[in-house]
C-alpha cells in the first residue's frame, strides 16, 4: 500500500513538473462546420423544421500544453450558417454564431505529434435574421467536446480539431413561447449541434 502510495505522489510530482514546463501558443485556425437537423413543436401545423447548413468557422486559440493536461480559452465565429426550411420553408433565417469557450485538453501521447481528446464550455451569441424582418440576439451558455492532434516543429505549431458545439435554444428565443403552451406541447426547445473540422497554425511562446 505504501509502494502504490510513493507511486502516485511521484507520478502527480512528475506531471507538476512537466506541467509548470507546459508550452503556451497562439493559434489562428480555419475550418467548416456542418450542423444539425432541428425541430421543434414535432408532428403538430405549428411545427419548426430547420437545418444548419454547410459553412465556414475560423477563430483564435490560445493556452498552454503540457502532458497530460493542457487548458486553452477560444474564440470562434461561424458567420454565414443558414437555418431553412422554418415553418414548413415559408421564411428562411440567417445567423452567425460566435463561441467563446474555454476547454481542457487530455493529452494522450507527449512528444512533438501528440493527439488529444477536449471538453469545454463557454457563452455562445446566436445573431438570427429571419426573412429580413425579424432581427434576434441571444446568448446561451452551451459545451463542446471532440479531439484533434498538435504537432509541433520548432517555435510552429500545427493543429487539426473536430469539435461538436452544443448549444440549446427554443420558442423562447424568438419570443414565441407561448405557442407551446397553446398546442399543449413542452418540446419547445431543441439543441444546435454543429460540429467543426479546423486546421490550424499557431506560435509556441
Amino acid at each position: 500500500m505504501r509502494r502504490l502510495l510513493w507511486v502516485a505522489v511521484v507520478a502527480l510530482s512528475l506531471s507538476s513538473v512537466r506541467m509548470a514546463r507546459a508550452d503556451s501558443a497562439i493559434t489562428g485556425f480555419i475550418g467548416a462546420s456542418t450542423g444539425s437537423d432541428i425541430t421543434i413543436l414535432a408532428d403538430t401545423e405549428f411545427d419548426l423544421q430547420t437545418s444548419l447548413k454547410k459553412s465556414p468557422i475560423f477563430g483564435l486559440r490560445i493556452g498552454a500544453y503540457g502532458f497530460p493536461v493542457g487548458i486553452e480559452g477560444s474564440l470562434s465565429y461561424s458567420p454565414t450558417s443558414l437555418i431553412e426550411g422554418v415553418f414548413d420553408d415559408q421564411l428562411q433565417a440567417a445567423t452567425g454564431i460566435l463561441y467563446a469557450e474555454t476547454n481542457v485538453l487530455i493529452i494522450i501521447l507527449p512528444g512533438p505529434v501528440s493527439p488529444f481528446v477536449t471538453g469545454g464550455g463557454g457563452l455562445h451569441y446566436l445573431d438570427f435574421n429571419i426573412a429580413d424582418v425579424l432581427d434576434v440576439r441571444r446568448q446561451h451558455f452551451g459545451y463542446n467536446f471532440g479531439g484533434g492532434i498538435m504537432i509541433n516543429v520548432s517555435k510552429l505549431a500545427l493543429r487539426f480539431d473536430v469539435r461538436d458545439h452544443v448549444t440549446t435554444f427554443g420558442l423562447n428565443d424568438f419570443g414565441l413561447g407561448i405557442l407551446g403552451g397553446i398546442v399543449g406541447l413542452d418540446n419547445t426547445d431543441a439543441r444546435i449541434h454543429n460540429v467543426e473540422i479546423s486546421l490550424g497554425l499557431g506560435i509556441r511562446f
